[in-house]
């Protein structure tokens, strides 16, 4: 992504303890059903997002960050990815370069699982909109740097369908966020971004309408955690964005070099 794990930064130091899966629950994931008449309990999980090799996962009422470990496949060797996402509680990825749909393992960052991506291209920027917020399945979002249009990747088969252009002169940038209850955004380029805006995008036909311009380049990762849009500066700070203007606070700085952030 800018794809950022292409952009070979090193990975800071994790800052704080806590970073277990005991954050708030999540909405936009599935719940679970612990007995025949209990109510649905929601399955509690953290924010996680990347530094190149290494996958952190971040508790954001502490403001703490723990390093889970490198990403690795069973070969041993550490990789980048150049998107993170939740798809359910399966954490998802895509290889450095968009060659593949990994499943990664949140307890240990171990891959566990690998499909080729379809054509060959430089995908990134992942997202899943969780099933029932657009139809009854999960749907997998992906970009691909200097292209100004939105993709679909099937996760059984790897391949990847175009669903619509940006339209306006823009083109992707970095990653993809969906927020559950409001919709789909995205960091573009081109057009009248002024080096890069945010955007929110049509999920079904790709369509951006940009909301905020002069971003600068340094911010790789976003996040729809919690129902509310995040973005990951690779300087390290950690940032709540408004959905409405774009305007960000940061919420704490972790001084950690950010590719990647699921959700």
């Amino acid at each position: 992504m800018i794809m950022c794990s292409a952009c070979g930064f090193s990975t800071g130091a994790s800052v704080g303890g806590g970073g277990d899966d005991g954050v708030t629950a999540d909405a936009s994931v599935d719940g679970a059903v612990p007995g025949v008449d209990a109510p649905v309990v929601p399955v509690v999980l953290p924010l996680f997002a990347a530094s190149n090799q290494m996958l952190y996962r971040l508790d954001l009422d502490l403001h703490t960050t723990t390093a889970v470990g490198p990403i690795a496949p069973p070969s041993g060797t550490p990789i980048d990815v150049d998107g993170l996402a939740l798809s359910g509680t399966t954490l998802l990825g895509i290889t450095n370069g968009g060659g593949q749909l990994i499943t990664i393992d949140r307890q240990s960052a171990a891959v566990t699982s690998a499909v080729t991506l379809s054509p060959t291209n430089t995908w990134g920027g992942l997202t899943v909109i969780p099933a029932g917020d657009l139809g009854p399945a999960p749907v997998v979002l992906a970009g691909t740097p200097s292209d100004g249009s939105l993709y679909r990747i099937d996760p059984v088969t790897g391949a990847v369908a175009m669903i619509g252009s940006f339209g306006g002169g823009y083109q992707f940038f970095s990653d993809l966020a969906w927020v559950h209850g409001v919709g789909l955004f995205a960091t573009l380029t081109g057009g009248d971004c002024s080096d890069v805006c945010f955007a929110r995008l049509d999920p079904t036909t790709g369509l951006a309408t940009a909301f905020r311009r002069n971003l600068g380049t340094n911010l790789y990762g976003m996040s729809g955690y919690r129902d509310k849009l995040w973005a990951f500066n690779n300087a390290g700070p950690v940032l709540s964005v408004n959905q409405t203007t774009g305007i960000m606070a940061i919420e704490f700085d972790p001084v950690i070099n950010w590719t990647e952030a699921a959700q």
